[in-house]
Formats: structure tokens, C-alpha cells, sequence
């Protein structure tokens, strides 16, 4: 995976963020024309400075807790790099993220910028693994908790809430089984042997793809079981990362209502949450760059039960501008003088 991302070229990264932004804007001119929105400058001064600046404020401390969150797991696996250079990691992977379909690219170029400081592969591997399943397992505690005692007020019905509580209920499934086999990594050997033996799939997938499928799969867990262990002995750098993810979540659900207080909405807080946390399930399955058009349409349809609708389409610019626009330019930025000399990037 990090072999192909490696291979990237010039062309396709402009054509990606030509891509996100324009069909992101292309996203929020619909949602000002649903929402009868005036999209002025007059609109945006209703936004009291103050909780503009204070909106800066957290998406810099977004960036900062998600950068300690790695340095720690690095720091944990051994590792020695510096915040500056985690930070420029992190923000350059953002990018990529940002630029590539359904935000895939992010994940393979955090891994390979890690292993270019000298931490092997499979330790870059475990830390972004580890990463992604630790924000999975406070998803799947909080979207039952906050759905069963706060779903009504934004007006989910029977059938959505079903729905998601079989997407949880999948996603624990998923989980324990995910679990299980990293940590009996003989007994997931035996399951992949048997699986890519099976006719049915040998009628969809030549069988030296099923063998590499299950030869990378493998490799991938062993990571993670290894740096599961790693981590495992460092109780204070394990109680550091889970402090510096329940930190990097918090401020995340606080920018959106920090935003709705400055353009004068008293926002449901707790039903500001469940929006966030299912946009946070929807938007990897956007296949465009970035999540960009569906990010904005999908956060519109989520808080137009909350926002005046003259209101609806100002918030979602500010607020993709904060979490999409921002770490874009900054991101981009860190990417060149980070790629720059290497041949990640062709042409650049």
C-alpha cells in the first residue's frame, strides 16, 4: 500500500484538489440555494469575532493533541522524532487525506513519512493502526450512549436509529473478531489459508491475488499485535495516548458549536454531538476527494433541524473552512517541504 501510494504524480495530486474544491464549493452553492442562505459579507459578520478567533483556537489545538497523540505512540514503540517534525508528519498526511478518494491516502503516508525517520516499518504500521482502532472503540462506546438518550432531538426515526445501532452492532462484531484473531495470529494464519481456498471467491479473484490479500493481511496484524504488546508495557504512555484522543475528540465536537454560538444560535449541545458523530460514519464512504461534496451536503441535512435556514449555508462554510479549507493550505504547505528531494512525489 505504501509501495503504491509512492508512486503518486504531480498531475494527480493537483487534479485531487482541484477535484475537492471544486466539488466542495460546487456542494455549498446547493446547500445556499436549498436553504434560502445569502452568501454575503454581510452574512458572514454575524459571526461575533471573538468566537472566530476561538474557532482558530481549537482547530490549532485539533492538530496539536492529534500530533502528541502520535509523537506518544512513536515514543512508546522506541521511537525518536521530535513534535516538530510529528506535527509536519501529521499535517502533510492531512493533506494527502484530503486529496485522495474517501481520505484513503492519508493512512499509507503517515507510515511511510514515519519510516522515513528511522522507525521500522512495522512499528510505522502499528502506530497508525493502533490510531484508528482507538478512535473506533470510543465511537462505538458513544454513538449507542448518545443516540438511546439524545437521538430524538434531531429528529431521528425508528428506522435510522435501527440502522444504526445494527452499524454499531456490526462495527463491536467487527471488532471482537478484528481482536481475536491479532491476538491468536496462528489461528488467523489457518482462517486466511482457509478462506482464500474457497471456490467462491476463486471465481471472483485470481488466486495469486487471494495469496497476496492474505500474505499483507497477516503482516498487517502481526503489526498490530506488536505494537499492541509495545504499548501494553507503558501503562503511563498508554494512559497518554487515551488522554490526548479523548482531548483531540472533545475539541473536534466543540469547534461546531463554538461556530453556532457566534452567529447568535443557541445550539442543543448533545444533539450537536450526534450529528458530529455520524457524519464521522458517513464521510468515509464519500468516494470523492476529501469526502468534498457529500462532507457538506451531509453535515447541511444533519444540523438543519438545529439552524434557522438562512443560517444553515454560512455554517457550513465556516465550518468546512476550519476543518477542510485550513488544514488544506496549511497541510499543503508541510507536504511540499516534507516530499520535497524524495521520490514520493514525480515531477514535484
Amino acid at each position: 500500500m505504501v509501495i503504491v501510494l509512492m508512486q503518486i504524480s504531480q498531475k494527480k495530486i493537483k487534479r485531487g484538489i482541484i477535484l475537492s474544491v471544486t466539488v466542495s464549493i460546487m456542494a455549498i452553492i446547493v446547500v445556499m440555494l436549498l436553504s434560502d442562505s445569502e452568501l454575503s459579507l454581510r452574512t458572514f459578520s454575524r459571526i461575533d469575532s471573538n468566537y472566530f478567533l476561538l474557532a482558530a483556537v481549537i482547530t490549532i489545538s485539533i492538530w496539536v493533541l492529534r500530533t502528541l497523540k502520535i509523537q506518544t505512540l512513536v515514543r512508546a514503540m522506541n521511537g525518536d522524532i521530535g513534535f516538530v517534525d510529528v506535527f509536519r508528519i501529521n499535517m502533510a498526511s492531512l493533506f494527502i487525506a484530503h486529496v485522495t478518494p474517501s481520505s484513503v491516502g492519508g493512512f499509507p503516508f503517515q507510515i511511510y513519512l514515519l519510516h522515513r525517520k528511522d522507525l521500522p516499518l512495522g512499528k510505522s504500521t502499528a502506530i497508525s493502526m493502533l490510531d484508528g482502532i482507538l478512535n473506533i472503540f470510543l465511537f462505538i462506546i458513544l454513538i449507542p450512549l448518545f443516540v438511546f438518550f439524545w437521538g430524538a432531538q434531531i429528529n431521528l426515526g425508528a428506522d435510522i436509529r435501527r440502522f444504526i445501532y445494527l452499524g454499531v452492532f456490526l462495527m463491536v462484531l467487527l471488532i471482537v473478531i478484528v481482536l481475536f484473531l491479532i491476538f491468536h495470529v496462528e489461528k488467523a494464519r489457518k482462517f486466511l489459508n482457509w478462506l482464500i481456498s474457497r471456490r467462491f471467491l476463486r471465481r471472483f479473484f485470481k488466486e495469486k491475488s487471494l495469496k497476496k490479500a492474505a500474505v499483507f493481511i497477516e503482516r498487517e496484524l502481526e503489526y498490530f499485535h506488536e505494537g499492541f504488546r509495545i504499548l501494553s508495557r507503558s501503562r503511563r504512555n498508554m494512559l497518554l495516548v487515551i488522554i490526548f484522543n479523548l482531548l483531540y475528540w472533545a475539541f473536534y465536537f466543540s469547534l461546531a458549536p463554538i461556530l453556532l454560538i457566534g452567529l447568535g444560535v443557541n445550539p442543543p449541545v448533545f444533539s450537536v454531538i450526534i450529528a458530529q458523530l455520524l457524519f464521522n460514519i458517513i464521510q468515509p464512504l464519500i468516494p470523492t476527494p476529501g469526502g468534498s461534496g457529500g462532507a457538506e451536503l451531509g453535515f447541511a441535512y444533519l444540523f438543519q433541524f438545529m439552524i434557522p435556514g438562512q443560517l444553515l449555508g454560512v455554517f457550513v462554510v465556516l465550518w468546512r473552512f476550519f476543518m477542510f479549507y485550513a488544514s488544506l493550505a496549511v497541510g499543503g504547505l508541510f507536504f511540499v517541504s516534507t516530499v520535497k528531494g524524495t521520490n514520493f512525489v514525480k515531477e514535484l
